[in-house]
């Protein structure tokens, strides 16, 4: 997960561009609607901002403005090849560092998601700073979750930052064959609703499932570039080669790389010879 720069858009502007262009309501009731957003996208932005985002209250309608008519602008207008955001839509797309989707930091992103869903946040449907870049994986896992408990909400990568700071940790569940997986650590210093948000995100994206079928890979290309080693026992040749690997992605403390690498230079057990313990034909438990 890592955190990628807010949309700085005239949201306002951007409701009244596409609602013109749908037709059906008049000017003034665009009008009367764009002050009830206004104050809306406030509160939004103030709440995401100070981490309650708990007390974001539902959508309801205003008088046309419902919740079909607030989706079909989006799906028309914002996602629509012919509608008249469609450039909005796409810059959010690419915003993303190498495209990488900022909820896992592995796929690739492919869609967007209404952060708060669309469906009971309605008008919240084409405000560009609850449209997050995502990959199909991480969306389909998130579906239309309601944030309206810490142990159900998400990461949202314009007003999160868990980057900086090493939150997980790889676990050895067996020596030989060797099993592996990823858990959140239980970090005392973390404030409890960040650290529940963390968790929420980590298990119900199922993280763990993701960075370890990764991480499996590595151990086995591992295990056959120490071949050599073993007949010389070269085990310190054996560290060498791992604390390169952890050098590369020091910038990266949060990333299951760190984990991995980090935790594997504690193990003793794995540096003199325990790499060659890694069957690839053993399935990845589900912890």
């Amino acid at each position: 997960m890592y955190s990628i720069a807010c949309p700085n858009d005239d949201d306002v502007k951007i409701f009244e561009k596409c609602a013109q262009a749908k037709g059906i309501v008049t000017p003034l009731e665009i009008m009367q609607m764009k002050s009830i957003l206004a104050e809306r996208f406030t509160d939004f932005d103030n709440k995401m901002t100070n981490g309650n985002v708990i007390n974001i209250s539902r959508s309801t309608p205003c008088g046309n403005f419902d919740q079909d008519y607030m989706e079909k602008l989006y799906t028309e207008q914002f996602v629509g090849s012919e509608g008249v955001c469609r450039d909005t839509y796409d810059r959010i797309l690419a915003s993303p560092l190498f495209s990488k989707c900022p909820m896992c930091a592995e796929s690739t992103v492919t869609e967007l998601d209404h952060h708060l869903p669309k469906n009971s946040y309605y008008e919240f449907s084409v405000y560009t700073k609850n449209l997050v870049p995502i990959c199909a994986r991480c969306n389909k896992k998130k579906r239309h979750t309601m944030p309206n408990k810490a142990h159900k909400q998400f990461i949202h990568p314009y007003y999160d930052d868990f980057s900086k700071c090493t939150w997980m940790q790889m676990v050895i569940l067996n020596k030989n064959p060797i099993e592996i997986s990823f858990q959140c650590i239980e970090d005392e210093k973390m404030e409890k609703l960040k650290l529940a948000k963390l968790k929420s995100h980590f298990t119900r994206l199922k993280l763990n499932e993701l960075y370890t079928s990764h991480a499996l890979v590595k151990l086995y290309d591992m295990k056959n570039s120490f071949q050599k080693m073993i007949e010389t026992k070269d085990w310190d040749g054996v560290d060498s080669e791992i604390r390169i690997h952890l050098k590369a992605v020091l910038h990266r403390p949060d990333s299951w790389e760190f984990a991995l690498y980090t935790q594997l230079l504690k193990e003793r057990w794995y540096i003199e010879g325990g790499f060659d313990n890694f069957d690839p034909k053993v399935q990845p438990r589900n912890v």
